[in-house]
């Protein structure tokens, strides 16, 4: 089974528009299923910042969705987003794997409160349960970019970190960030046809074909 295949969560245009993140932060924060998650995940708030998790929004994906997002309460804003599938893959991990795709704002006014947000919310609030599958689409724009720096942050943090291996259809672990950078030209490769896939848990995966 290769995991690419899966469906990626979609993110919202409207977030890019005033109006539509405003409309966005609405349906966010006034429904049932909303936690706030700023604390487990060691987010140290700025005044009128939440970090919240929305679970279950009506007409927003399955069961196995969630979203995640950092609310300026004082704009009424969207400043960060992501929204996360959960998926089932028994040969690879006993966790759920976490698949997710990213927005945050280019706005100068949310600058310090975005600081290390992907960090807080991918290893202190996502990676305590469950392992992460991470693509270079999960961020739009910069997502080779985003994909080398989560997955060399997860060695540093001393996390499992594998690639998904096109020629043997298995998961190559990655012990070291000088391994990870010998992935450089692949990365970058133009020639490449298909994406390259990460793995992220708290222990060792199962290297099997998957």
């Amino acid at each position: 089974m290769y995991l690419a295949t899966k469906a990626l969560p979609e993110l919202p245009e409207l977030l890019t528009r005033t109006a539509g993140n405003s409309a966005f932060y609405a349906g966010l924060t006034r429904v049932d299923g909303i936690s706030d998650i700023g604390e487990t995940a060691g987010y140290s708030a700025q005044p009128g910042y939440r970090l919240i998790r929305v679970d279950h929004r009506p007409h927003e994906g399955s069961a196995n969705d969630f979203e995640i997002a950092l609310v300026d309460d004082a704009e009424a804003s969207v400043a960060f987003y992501t929204k996360v599938t959960l998926l089932s893959a028994p040969e690879v991990s006993s966790r759920y794997l976490a698949r997710h795709r990213v927005w945050r704002s280019a706005s100068t006014r949310h600058s310090l409160a975005l600081s290390e947000i992907s960090r807080t919310v991918l290893f202190g609030y996502i990676l305590p349960r469950y392992d992460l599958l991470l693509g270079e689409d999960a961020i739009t724009g910069d997502g080779k970019f985003y994909w080398h720096r989560q997955m060399s942050r997860a060695l540093q943090l001393g996390f499992h970190v594998y690639v998904y291996d096109q020629t043997t259809q298995a998961l190559r672990s990655i012990p070291a960030d000088c391994e990870l950078s010998s992935l450089q030209d692949q990365i970058w490769s133009s020639s490449r046809r298909e994406p390259l896939q990460g793995f992220i848990s708290t222990g060792p995966l199962n290297q099997l074909e998957c």
